[in-house]
């Protein structure tokens, strides 16, 4: 009798600790469940929702200079890369309003940060525009892919003229939901955005089944994205890098070799960056870079024993590694600390700088290096209409850059995201992050 109670005691802990998987709720049919954190500068500015609200002018690929014409019908540049005429096709607003050049001309001239050095911009008639620059720039067909050239309005910035329409109204801190304008055979039809406090949390509900996308979360689970979803994942890379730039009193390029030499990218991106960055391998973003690089960044290198030789030989007594992203900058001081030896509050100033590329080219990178010996390079890229003559260009210039270091590159960021079993044709770059308009249920 004891034998037989012990035994039905037992079954019975088992039973109560045992616990049945929460059924995956009913999934309405067309819609994408979506998983975002909270927009930084609004969904209008966020590249993957503005997107789906907003048909951009152009497709841009920084690569080759390749130009895609989508609610622009022809962009044309004057040869010296000044006069710039756009012509649009006609289109609507979602709520009926036909955009206009006055649309567009509006939009930028409410810019408060434009980074074209703009001197007129006027309508032509109703579907042209009239782009003139300061100055040569080569570079105007990246300004008019990204979402600083859409045809926003002043307090409806959020009624578009893109494949969907936001339904009701959007909370920064819980999304909202998007319908598609023309429905396409299995492609998503509504989705629904969610932001998420704990994108940890929104990951495990996406291995269970009860969310469909999930465009970020922590370098914890980057492991887990690649077992978990070896085939349901993307990685790519965001227009955004970070680089020492060293104060012009450090006139030794050893001195400069010996600091960037002594930072263990690899270590840091995996570490203390949680795994949201790239080490670097060249001057400029993957997510910017036209075409392939010439040369090697051997700045870019981790050698400790190297960066203790020139650092001996450039006499370099300490540093003041300053500014920056706290994270990032600690990353570096460790870094330096402890392979270099060398104190990091004290010396000449040496600047940790993420820079968030407004457009995607080069151009913004080395126009703001202002160095003497890249100048021709840079003038010639930007005057240039040739996207070939303009990726040698700025080839020259990286190989300069990288020879007398006044900058290192550091790491790049990148973009990474999972998905459901039911989820499919997801595509993602660094023009739109995921592509929302593309994916099928």
């Amino acid at each position: 009798m004891r034998v037989t109670t012990i035994l039905l005691a037992a079954a019975l802990v088992i039973t109560g600790c045992s616990s049945t998987p929460e059924p995956v709720p009913a999934q309405e049919p067309g819609l994408l469940t979506v998983g975002i954190g909270e927009p930084v500068l609004g969904p209008a500015r966020d590249r993957m929702i503005s997107n789906a609200l907003y048909t951009p002018l152009v497709d841009y690929d920084p690569a080759t200079g390749k130009i895609t014409p989508r609610a622009a019908e022809s962009v044309t540049g004057s040869t010296d890369q000044v006069t710039w005429t756009i012509k649009l096709r006609p289109s609507t607003y979602h709520d009926g309003t036909p955009v206009t050049a006055n649309s567009y001309v509006d939009a930028w001239t409410k810019l408060a940060d434009n980074p074209v050095p703009v001197d007129r911009i006027e309508p032509v008639d109703q579907l042209t525009i009239r782009l003139t620059t300061k100055s040569p720039a080569s570079y105007v067909p990246a300004f008019l892919a990204s979402w600083r050239a859409l045809p926003v309005r002043g307090g409806k910035e959020l009624i578009g003229n893109g494949p969907f329409r936001l339904d009701g109204q959007w909370d920064n801190g819980k999304g909202g939901r998007l319908v598609r304008i023309n429905p396409i055979g299995t492609k998503a039809q509504r989705i629904d955005l969610k932001v998420y406090r704990d994108l940890g949390a929104a990951f495990d509900e996406v291995k269970a089944g009860k969310l469909d996308l999930l465009v970020d979360f922590p370098g914890s689970r980057h492991h887990a994205m690649h077992q978990d979803f070896a085939a349901r994942h993307a990685v790519w890379p965001k227009p955004a890098a970070s680089y020492l730039e060293f104060s012009p009193e450090i006139t030794d390029p050893a001195a400069r070799y010996a600091i960037a030499l002594s930072i263990n990218r690899k270590a840091v991106t995996e570490g203390p960056l949680d795994n949201q960055f790239d080490p670097a391998t060249r001057l400029f973003a993957p997510a910017v870079a036209p075409g392939e690089t010439s040369g090697v960044c051997r700045a870019c290198n981790f050698d400790a024993a190297t960066a203790k030789t020139l650092r001996e030989q450039a006499g370099l007594g300490g540093v003041n590694l300053t500014d920056g992203d706290p994270a990032q900058l600690k990353a570096v001081i460790d870094q330096v600390s402890a392979n270099l030896r060398l104190p990091t509050g004290t010396g000449p100033a040496v600047v940790v700088r993420q820079l968030d590329f407004a457009l995607d080219s080069p151009y913004e990178l080395v126009k703001r290096l202002n160095t003497a010996a890249v100048k021709p390079f840079v003038d010639a890229a930007a005057a240039s209409g040739d996207p070939a003559v303009q990726a040698e260009n700025y080839r020259l210039v990286e190989n300069e850059i990288l020879r007398e270091l006044p900058v290192a590159p550091l790491w790049t960021k990148h973009g990474h995201a999972v998905w459901a079993e039911r989820v499919r044709d997801v595509t993602a770059n660094a023009a739109h992050d995921v592509d929302l308009t593309a994916i099928t249920l």
